[in-house]
């Protein structure tokens, strides 16, 4: 789930008072962000999240303030392609046709849909939602039976937040920490020293653990959006944990250090017949010249977003991806 949708439900659930959702639910040619894109307003601002580059919000928002007041969702209409983005957004890449559905929000009795999405994330699992877009069923949400289903309307697919476990607390996973936290993920810290595994040092951080590697790991709960990041710069502490590591389901395992360093621990490890494949990542982290601590965490969660959407992590002008704000 993007960090935009977990900062809207953390308003919704906040307020008192009604609020309006657009979001983005299909898009035909270019646009400046992507299906499942949102918006939340108050009628007077903007809470949290974008539609376009500034194309459309000032219209989306007083359609918004129509559904505020009478309560009835809206599906919005927008042809922005050729001369007409020039009118719309001064040429600035709104240039597909877009359609959003707009809808109140009353957190008085919020929709089941908003449950449905929360308790998918607690439990990390992934949550395909079906919204109807006919006139006489707009904006019912629906779970199909199957994800892959064919379905008319808005099917999107919500998938757990990446839970990030820093294995070693020094001062250079501090910003580890904090950039990661930015991003919405979830961001726990494991080391076997008590001295430096105190929650008062990283204070963005959900869980502070201590403790041995061999003990810890199996009860972390670690999954295919798990990423483990070890940075103890401890070599037989790397090597105890990537021995639990390998048995885990865990998606990702980056390893601090140089090639030789990550060499001679895999050699050690396949000598015990202990194969972590290609879900090791050593060194960790992409290519971008990172130097200090903050310039290495940028690299690291590069490596790891571009590893979960199945990415190498390259140059878009190299590339055909589609490219988006999102």
């Amino acid at each position: 789930m993007h960090k935009e949708l977990q900062d809207i439900l953390v308003i919704v659930r906040g307020r008192g008072t009604p609020v309006a959702l657009a979001t983005l639910v299909r898009v035909e040619g270019s646009s400046y962000r992507r299906p499942g894109s949102r918006l939340l307003t108050d009628g007077q601002e903007v809470l949290r999240g974008s539609l376009s580059g500034g194309c459309l919000e000032g219209e989306v928002m007083a359609r918004a303030r129509e559904a505020l007041a009478d309560g009835q969702p809206r599906l919005l209409r927008y042809d922005l392609r050729g001369d007409t983005d020039l009118v719309w957004g001064s040429g600035s890449g709104c240039e597909g046709l877009l359609d959003i559905l707009v809808e109140r929000l009353d957190p008085a009795a919020p929709p089941e849909w908003l449950t449905w999405v929360e308790q998918a994330q607690r439990s990390r699992t992934s949550l395909t939602l079906h919204t109807d877009l006919t006139p006489d069923r707009l904006g019912m949400r629906s779970i199909p039976p199957q994800p892959d289903a064919p379905a008319s309307g808005f099917a999107e697919t919500f998938n757990p937040v990446i839970s990030l476990w820093i294995l070693g607390a020094s001062d250079d996973s501090r910003p580890l920490v904090r950039m990661a936290k930015e991003l919405g993920w979830s961001v726990s810290l494991l080391d076997h020293r008590p001295a430096f595994a105190r929650p008062e040092r990283f204070p963005e951080a959900d869980a502070v653990l201590s403790g041995h590697p061999a003990q810890r790991i199996p009860g972390l709960g670690l999954d295919v959006r798990s990423a483990v990041v070890l940075m103890t710069h401890n070599y037989l502490k790397d090597l105890e944990a990537l021995r639990a590591l390998a048995a885990s389901g865990a998606g990702y395992l980056g390893l601090m250090g140089s090639r030789a360093r990550s060499a001679k621990i895999r050699e050690e490890l396949a000598a015990e017949g202990i194969f972590p494949g290609e879900r090791l990542h050593s060194p960790v982290g992409l290519d971008l010249g990172a130097e200090d601590p903050e310039t290495i965490a940028l690299a690291v969660l590069a490596e790891i977003q571009a590893s979960f959407q199945g990415r190498t992590g390259g140059s878009l002008r190299a590339t055909r991806t589609t490219v988006s704000a999102q």
